[in-house]
């Protein structure tokens, strides 16, 4: 069926342009007009990434006046997935591989389609503050769908900082699940990708996390083991000294216990985060760090010495037992 749509669609817009050849300000006569059924503020619509395109040009099955009541969706594809009018095609294109593409081809009626999250006549590029996707609306948006995820993330450490505190620089949803190419998040890859996506932000504890046994078995491309989201949650993350936080003092254990059903307190005391140069904050390793490291230094020292005043005494020897066979 979906395949009858697309091929129908492609038909029509390869077929001769219509008599009828209406402009934005025929069809904003019935549809500027406030209370009007289908209103479009004429002004606002004038400002979005559209403005230039004819109402015609996404409305495709409007092909005279009056028009029947009832219109067919719009399908932003027939633009975004042939770059018509110069429209970007990557996204389109990724949107299709997602969960949300892949949910709105099988069928499902609340998968979200273009319009969910961009809106229909007021777009606006996402660094724009009147876009339904700018930054600061991201969680919001996500919410009509995943309102569950949605209250975890806002009383978490990001979502305090981007709701509360207007950090822009705080984590969205889209920074981790990406906006148009969502995956599925029980694929290992997936899983894998996102710690880097957590170290494009947390890079000193990225490279702490790389020199653990978990960090060294990831990078081998393993997803079994543990990952940024296995010890600090997903949406609910929180800063060690909240009570709620899954590696709080009183919490860890039970978080170890997750994969390791027999961990005890002492094993909860595991260096998941471990810098030998912070005296401070791991005194022991730092110590057995500076102490290896000197013993180390102090063996190959001794054995460079060692074999360089070997190799001088046999070289000494055979040129003194060459000359007394002369």
């Amino acid at each position: 069926m979906k395949h009858t749509l697309t091929a129908v669609l492609l038909i029509i817009l390869c077929l001769p342009a219509a008599s009828f050849a209406s402009s934005n300000e025929d069809c904003l006569a019935c549809h500027g007009k406030e209370g009007s059924k289908g209103y479009v503020d004429p002004v606002i619509y004038g400002a979005s990434v559209h403005q230039a395109i004819r109402c015609s040009g996404c409305h495709i099955d409007v092909t005279a006046y009056p028009h029947r009541t009832e219109i067919i969706k719009v399908q932003c594809g027939i633009c975004h997935l042939l770059g018509r009018e110069g429209a970007p095609t990557a996204q389109a294109r990724q949107y299709q591989l997602s969960v949300h593409g892949k949910a709105a081809q099988a069928g499902m009626s609340e998968a979200p389609r273009c319009q969910t999250c961009h809106g229909s006549h007021y777009i606006f590029d996402s660094k724009n503050e009147r876009s339904t996707t700018s930054r600061m609306k991201i969680p919001a948006l996500c919410s009509q769908c995943h309102p569950a995820e949605f209250t975890a993330y806002a009383g978490s450490i990001h979502g305090k900082e981007l709701l509360e505190k207007n950090n822009l620089a705080a984590a969205t949803c889209f920074d981790c699940h990406m906006e148009h190419r969502i995956s599925n998040v029980n694929e290992p890859q997936w899983k894998l990708a996102l710690i880097n996506e957590c170290g494009s932000c947390h890079s000193t504890e990225m490279d702490t996390y790389k020199k653990t046994y978990h960090g060294k078995v990831t990078k081998l491309g393993y997803s079994t083991v543990a990952k940024c989201s296995d010890c600090h949650g997903s949406h609910n993350i929180l800063p060690v000294f909240y009570k709620e936080s899954m590696i709080a003092t009183e919490n860890i254990q039970a978080t170890c216990k997750n994969c390791h059903k027999n961990a005890t307190a002492s094993f909860a005391k595991f260096y998941a985060h471990p810098e030998e140069s912070n005296r401070a904050k791991y005194p022991i390793l730092y110590y057995t760090y500076k102490f290896m490291t000197l013993l180390l230094i102090g063996v190959f020292t001794f054995f460079l010495t060692h074999t360089i005043l070997w190799a001088y005494r046999a070289l000494r020897e055979k040129m003194q037992s060459g000359k007394g066979g002369k």
